[in-house]
This record gives C-alpha cells, sequence and structure tokens, in this order.
C-alpha cells in the first residue's frame, strides 16, 4: 500500500512536535498525534479558503514588521458562534516556535511566500528520550531498533499507558450512559 500524502503529512507534524503520528486501528479517537498539552487532529485539503489564507499572510507580515516581531493570528467565528467556540489559525512554524520552544526552527520550517501556497516542509524534531508512560520517568534504553522509534522503557510500561488509556476511555463510555453496561 502506498504512503498516502495526507499520512505522510501526519507524520511530518507529529515529527516536528516531538511525536509520533497514532496509526488509525480504532483508538485514536479522532487524534492524529499528541503531545504533553495537545491532541491534533492534521488535515491536508485540495481545497481551502483562500480568505482565510489572505487574511493570515497579512497579519503575519504586520506582525514580522513589529519591533519586537511578533506572532500574527487569526481568530475566525463560526456564523452564529460564540466567542469562546472561535477558531484560532495560525502559521505551523509560529506554532513551532511558540509550544516547541525551539526559535531556530521558524528559519528551518520552509514556509511558502503568501503568492507561492503549496505546503512546506519540516524538519525532524528530536526522538523523546524518556518513557511516555505517565509517572514512570525513566530514560529509554540506549541502542537503535527496527522499525518506529521506542516510546516506553519497557513492554510493562507500555502495557500499562495501553491499560490506562483504555480505561479512561471506558470510564467515559460509561458515564456517558449512565453507568449503565
Amino acid at each position: 500500500m502506498t504512503d498516502r500524502g495526507w499520512k505522510q503529512f501526519e507524520r511530518r507534524l507529529a515529527r516536528a512536535l516531538g511525536t509520533e503520528r497514532i496509526p488509525v486501528t480504532g483508538e485514536r479517537d479522532g487524534a492524529d498525534f499528541e503531545n504533553a498539552l495537545f491532541c491534533y487532529q492534521a488535515k491536508k485539503r485540495q481545497m481551502f479558503p483562500g480568505y482565510v489564507a489572505r487574511w493570515l499572510d497579512g497579519v503575519r507580515t504586520r506582525a514580522a514588521s513589529r519591533s519586537p516581531a511578533k506572532v500574527g493570528v487569526v481568530i475566525l467565528q463560526r456564523p452564529r458562534g460564540r466567542d469562546a467556540g472561535a477558531l484560532v489559525v495560525l502559521a505551523f512554524a509560529d506554532w513551532l516556535e511558540l509550544h516547541v520552544g525551539r526559535r531556530d526552527l521558524r528559519a528551518q520550517v520552509a514556509m511558502p511566500a503568501p503568492s507561492q501556497g503549496g505546503p512546506g516542509t519540516l524538519p525532524k524534531a528530536p526522538r523523546a528520550t524518556i518513557c511516555l508512560r505517565p509517572g514512570c520517568g525513566k530514560p529509554l534504553p540506549p541502542g537503535p531498533r527496527r522499525g518506529s522509534p521506542r516510546r516506553f522503557c519497557s513492554s510493562a510500561c507500555r502495557r500499562r499507558a495501553w491499560r490506562a488509556a483504555h480505561q479512561r476511555t471506558r470510564a467515559a463510555i460509561d458515564e456517558a450512559a449512565g453507568g449503565a453496561r
């Protein structure tokens, strides 16, 4: 099976944020990848509203001209929507700078000029060095391995993390159903 463009896009974004794409196995609950603070869903579209791109280009140009430079953000409210439900749109390079904390990423991400359009190319982020199971914090074993990069320090930690995630999901389903099964 070929590696589709949308799947490659999800992998690049996840890698840039220091995490991995969650495979489509029925366990991802709408998230394409996540880190300690955010669950992400990436969308690669053939069609994109040109007016949103123009608004973002304009505010980014103005923000970059300020001293010190600022981050350009578009806040888009849905028709008849509440302010709290408005969408926040900013360039991925700006998001990386703000949330990954590496200012050098902004220069490395090839962002298209406003007139060019098209997706940018993202740098590879460093792999995780500690176990991702909440509460563990042990370093990952050294050395290369085949397949996807190691995320947990042991098989026991991987199983515990999986069980904890599924217990939370099961509890939420039970709560939504009124506790009846």
